[in-house]
């Protein structure tokens, strides 16, 4: 047999190897109820990530996922490219995940936004009047309309910007479009519009609670408001930390933009 014979041979052999290989893995990996389309695109997504070097153990994971979705987007008549584009794109997107969709899943709930405003707010405003009071005595005597730096009115104030700013911080941050199912942010112009109608919301309620009398409106003493400040601050500050608020109005953005280099 000569040279180019043995060769020939030999590629013969190799492409029926590569053949059957790909048979038996096409096997292993189509009982799953996948149409034909999707079990190739899982074969080929198979080679890609034993081409990349991944894990056994975290390969069998991504497959697991992937399968799990192709499934669910069957049902709904999703082919594997819509879902997740070519089996290359897809291996790229792995290792290159979506900050988009890592800052909206590090996001805190709407319910732990407002309270953290609410708070900072009313610390804030205790803060200042106290310290207006201390270097203004007169302006706590009980024959001046209280307005805005009495208790009622400061309470308001703090629960309807922690509500009024939360929402807003949602707002700022991306979130999953349900047509698409990408994760992208809002126009500028939509976030622009709507803080500016938040602060005149805002505005509003000051100059309406502003207008409370003295006898639902009581003002504590100077030093009263300051202690209020500190431990108010305080307990704010002991959420944030025990439930990692970050991406609020004075949230801390550094943990957030840490969590999303992880």
């Amino acid at each position: 047999m000569s040279e180019n014979q043995r060769n020939a041979a030999a590629g013969q052999r190799q492409k029926e190897y590569a053949e059957k290989a790909k048979e038996s893995s096409q096997k292993t990996l189509s009982n799953h109820g996948l149409t034909r389309k999707n079990e190739e695109f899982i074969y080929q997504l198979n080679k890609q990530l034993i081409a990349h070097g991944m894990h056994e153990d975290t390969k069998q994971e991504v497959l697991d996922d992937t399968i799990k979705q192709l499934k669910e987007g069957q049902k709904k008549g999703q082919t594997a490219k819509q879902l997740f584009g070519t089996p290359t794109a897809y291996v790229y997107k792995l290792g290159h995940p979506d900050k988009n969709k890592i800052a909206a899943s590090n996001n805190s709930p709407y319910y732990l936004l407002a309270l953290d405003n609410g708070l900072m707010f009313f610390a804030i405003f205790a803060f200042m009047f106290g310290l207006l009071a201390v270097m203004n005595p007169g302006s706590v005597s009980p024959k001046y309309h209280y307005g805005s730096s009495g208790l009622t009115a400061l309470i308001i104030i703090a629960v309807t910007g922690g509500l009024l700013f939360g929402y807003i911080s949602m707002l700022m941050q991306p979130y999953k479009d349900p047509e698409t199912g990408q994760y992208k942010n809002r126009s500028w112009i939509y976030r622009i519009v709507m803080i500016t109608l938040t602060f005149l919301a805002w505005i509003g309620i000051y100059m309406f609670v502003s207008l409370l009398p003295n006898s639902i409106n009581p003002q504590p003493t100077k030093y009263v408001y300051l202690i209020l400040a500190v431990v108010v601050f305080a307990v704010d500050l002991w959420l944030r930390a025990h439930f990692h608020i970050v991406n609020n109005v004075f949230g801390d953005a550094r943990r957030a933009r840490r969590q999303n280099r992880k």
